[in-house]
């Protein structure tokens, strides 16, 4: 009898097991609470400037899935070239600016100096760069070749990732604390 006794106090945690797992468990749910603070603060910044922008950068998920339906190709007539002075770990960028030619709008682009002037082209009516444009959102990109792949749009999606977090977070933000 003695012996089951003891048996069955060394399953038993000691008090100070019952602090330390009690302390433990309540930093892990005060670090839970501060991660949704955290994330609730991104996801709202980022619902926001979405709203602010048309929700652009979740319309270029859908468009980037199916280029060829909603991308064409167009030219940008440039018509002025700002040299960034600074440099990162690729080089040098540049602004080119310019007119789409069959959208008649005027557009810009930002990228690779080096890469930008190889890629400039000059026909009749001028300097140009070849580009693939969304009128759905109004976007330019350049275009490499004369077909356009899908690409995975990571700043959209981690703007969508973030707005789908901000009804779990609130949940744990406004959850009471067991403690």
């Amino acid at each position: 009898m003695l012996q089951d006794s003891r048996k069955r106090d060394k399953n038993r945690p000691s008090e100070f097991q019952k602090v330390f797992l009690y302390e433990n468990n309540f930093n892990l749910a005060l670090m839970r609470k501060l991660l949704a603070y955290i994330t609730l603060v991104f996801a709202i910044g980022a619902l926001i400037s979405e709203l602010a922008h048309n929700f652009s950068d979740l319309k270029l998920i859908y468009y980037n899935l199916d280029p060829a339906k909603y991308y064409e190709k167009d030219k940008l007539y440039i018509y002025k070239i700002e040299n960034n002075n600074s440099s990162n770990s690729s080089g040098s960028n540049s602004w080119y600016y310019g007119v789409l030619e069959k959208q008649k709008i005027n557009e810009n682009i930002y990228y690779s100096t080096s890469y930008l002037m190889e890629n400039t082209l000059l026909d009749k009516k001028g300097q140009y760069l070849k580009v693939w444009y969304c009128k759905n959102a109004n976007k330019t990109i350049l275009r490499d070749t004369n077909k356009l792949q899908p690409t995975i749009y990571v700043n959209g999606i981690i703007i969508y990732i973030l707005i789908l977090l901000i009804i779990p977070c609130m949940i744990s933000v406004l959850k009471k604390s067991k403690h």
